[in-house]
């Protein structure tokens, strides 16, 4: 239904809240004409399968505004099914990838289905016709497909085994805070790694949060991991910084300070001692300690 004009200075209602889930295929367009109609065909088998597995066949069903964008498919549910999108949802998404397999590999045994993922939620129009042109339209809606192409959830994929890591997903930072931080997703936090996400040219700049049901690691994503440095970079197990490098450098032994009651005088490259009771007056030489001394 088209968008009402109001008059101005009136406020209107807030859509609905719902949680939206974005999935997309990596490398779909390098697969030939014949090979992305078989992959889009299935995008939405294994979702189907997926919500089943996890006892959400009925959510699958009522599912808002679908869209299927040929290497992708996007749905709204109601947002107390937010916590089940992220888990069981994914690590069933996981295993339905990895049954799907056998069956892609009858067509070319190099073929792969394997998915990013990506979970927000917002307040979005929602009439329950799913043909109205304006349901789904929103932030909410703009966000996900945003965290969803981003860089850190293109490079977690790539640099995992294809065929252990078939899926990766990023969920907002509202979504961690109100239902991972919140205590309503049976999965560990600590299992989420933050990410920065920008993209300049969106005017775009968020955290997301990384989980990946069945992670892995590529011999690229190995030797690169290898290369990274550690140390002052290296970050604690629940991905907070780790303390810091309080280990400085070793002492000059050049340096001039009192150390128990004794000063070590430097001068040059020639070093000399002196056991002080009071003041020394006079000039320090390089062949050792001369001028006078009161006591």
């Amino acid at each position: 239904m088209p968008v009402e004009p109001r008059p101005l200075r009136s406020s209107s209602p807030l859509p609905p809240y719902r949680a939206v889930l974005a999935v997309d295929v990596e490398k779909y367009t390098g697969n030939g004409s014949y090979h992305q109609q078989i992959i889009s065909s299935t995008i939405e088998t294994v979702l189907e399968e997926a919500f089943a597995r996890s006892g959400l066949a009925e959510v699958w069903a009522e599912r808002r505004f679908p869209q299927k964008t040929g290497d992708g498919y996007v749905i709204g549910v109601e947002p107390e099914n937010l916590p089940f999108l992220i888990h069981p949802l994914l690590g069933h998404l996981q295993e339905a990838l990895e049954d799907a397999q056998p069956g892609l590999a009858t067509h070319d045994r190099e073929l792969r289905l394997r998915l990013r993922a990506s979970i927000d939620v917002g307040p979005l129009p929602d009439s329950g016709n799913k043909d109205d042109p304006i349901d789904g339209i929103g932030r909410a809606m703009n966000d996900t497909h945003r965290l969803l192409d981003s860089g850190p959830v293109r490079q977690e994929l790539r640099l995992s085994d294809r065929d252990i890591t078939l899926l990766v997903a990023i969920v907002s930072g509202r979504v961690y805070d109100e239902a991972v931080l919140g205590k309503f997703v049976g999965v560990n936090p600590r299992k989420f790694r933050p990410v920065d996400v920008e993209l300049p040219q969106k005017e775009f700049r968020q955290q997301g949060y990384l989980f990946v049901p069945a992670p892995s690691r590529s011999g690229e994503g190995k030797a690169r991991e290898a290369t990274e440095p550690t140390g002052d970079t290296d970050d604690g197990d629940d991905g907070s910084p780790g303390p810091p490098d309080t280990a400085g450098p070793p002492p000059d032994p050049r340096s001039t300070g009192p150390t128990t009651g004794q000063t070590a005088n430097s001068i040059g490259d020639n070093y000399g001692q002196a056991v002080q009771g009071g003041t020394i007056h006079g000039g320090i030489h390089g062949g050792g300690l001369r001028g006078r001394r009161d006591g």
